[in-house]
């Protein structure tokens, strides 16, 4: 799965790094490979939780269904 993201370099120097699909996803580091290489992890630890998520409420909806 590709996902875009956007870095952009603070007034204080800093970069902060997000991904527009992930509502409140993004990262901010000194540089932009620190940032990157956050973004990347940040990314994969959403999809994470997202996918715990999805999968309890799907549970619960289909036990609603055959109840």
């Amino acid at each position: 799965m590709k996902l875009a993201i956007r870095i952009k370099q603070q007034p204080d120097g800093t970069y902060r790094a997000c991904c527009p699909a992930l509502p409140g996803c993004s990262v901010c580091d000194q540089t932009k490979e620190g940032d990157h290489s956050r973004i990347d992890l940040a990314v994969q630890g959403y999809l994470a939780r997202l996918d715990v998520c999805l999968t309890r409420e799907l549970g619960r909806a289909l036990a609603m269904e055959t109840a």
